[in-house]
């Protein structure tokens, strides 16, 4: 008899083990940091959103979370860093609208496929494309900008960060939308695309909102209208493409927290608990508010759909233009 309780009592052990121990789904997680990957140099809004998360993360889960930024190549070393990472949950992307919205068909042969490598945690925030026109041109509505650039065929031009970003995929599907002419000049990144509107080297920009509004006070430029479904609380007066009469225009840089493919799922909703509770908070809302950015709430399955179908509206975009990177 003590024999054989002996025996269950070590298999008991070795089933507990087995649960426990080699199945991460039911481990206690986490129980060690957590490493945040930001695929962009320090300094920018991918950088700003991946520290803002890993100090939320850290109070919300009680480990460290560690920011690591591994920039190049638009985003696909960090991207393909990640993607060959444990499918554990302890690193982590903080992709976007460009690691994984247009890179994957402007760069076929990138170094990880968005939708098979990674495991959408949660969205983290939505930065509005905004339309700016330099102010000289006296165009104060999208109604006068389509009708100036009716009367002056050729002659408008319109600055984004580069080619095949967000706000040059705006710019395009606005072409399209309205029928304008206009030539596009691309830059690298969104401020200098601001600042040479402002001095009249383009007519006009689109840009992540963030980048814009600073602007404002200088009387330079002009908000003709927003790239987003609703208008934002922080231009209230500003309509949308929609309201503006454009329908169809609606751009986002968006920033949304990935783990590899493969990572449990009970880990996978732990962390966009973590993250929702992170977004409530009042401190958090006043970051994003400083760059324009407005979270919003997707479960990972949402967030999964939002992915694929901003995937393949950029690559329809990009497809038809035939738009190349440079």
């Amino acid at each position: 008899m003590k024999i054989l309780l002996k025996y269950a009592a070590i298999l008991g052990l070795s089933v507990c083990a087995t649960l426990f121990g080699s199945n991460p789904a039911l481990a206690k997680y986490p129980d060690h940091a957590i490493q945040l990957v930001s695929p962009y140099a320090a300094g920018g809004a991918n950088d700003f959103l991946t520290r803002l998360m890993a100090k939320g993360l850290s109070e919300q889960l009680k480990v460290s979370a560690v920011v690591e930024n591994r920039a190049g190549a638009n985003g696909m070393v960090g991207g393909g860093f990640v993607a060959k990472s444990a499918p554990d949950g302890y690193t982590l992307l903080m992709g976007n609208s460009a690691t994984h919205g247009t890179n994957p068909t402007l760069y076929p042969k990138a170094p990880y496929d968005a939708l098979k490598d990674f495991s959408p945690v949660a969205m983290v925030g939505m930065v509005p494309i905004v339309l700016i026109v330099n102010s000289s041109l006296h165009i104060n509505s999208i109604k006068e900008l389509l009708a100036y650039g009716k009367a002056h065929p050729g002659k408008l031009s319109f600055g984004s960060s580069g080619v095949g970003g967000t706000g040059h995929l705006a710019g395009e599907a606005f072409k399209m939308a309205t029928g304008i002419d206009m030539i596009h000049a691309p830059y690298k990144g969104d401020a200098p695309a601001v600042t040479d509107t402002m001095g009249g080297q383009v007519s006009m920009a689109f840009v992540g909102v963030a980048s814009a509004t600073p602007m404002l006070k200088s009387g330079k430029i002009k908000i003709l209208a927003v790239a987003n479904p609703s208008r934002l609380s922080s231009l209230p007066d500003v309509p949308t493409m929609a309201q503006a009469g454009v329908k169809g225009v609606e751009f986002s840089q968006w920033y949304a927290l990935m783990a590899r493919s493969g990572t449990p799922e009970h880990r996978i909703d732990v962390l966009n608990d973590a993250v929702r509770k992170t977004l409530q908070e009042s401190s958090v809302k006043k970051s994003l508010a400083t760059m324009g950015a407005e979270a919003s709430a997707m479960s990972p399955a949402q967030l999964h759909t939002f992915i694929t179908n901003e995937i393949q509206r950029f690559g329809k975009i990009i497809h038809t233009l035939h738009i190349q990177p440079q």
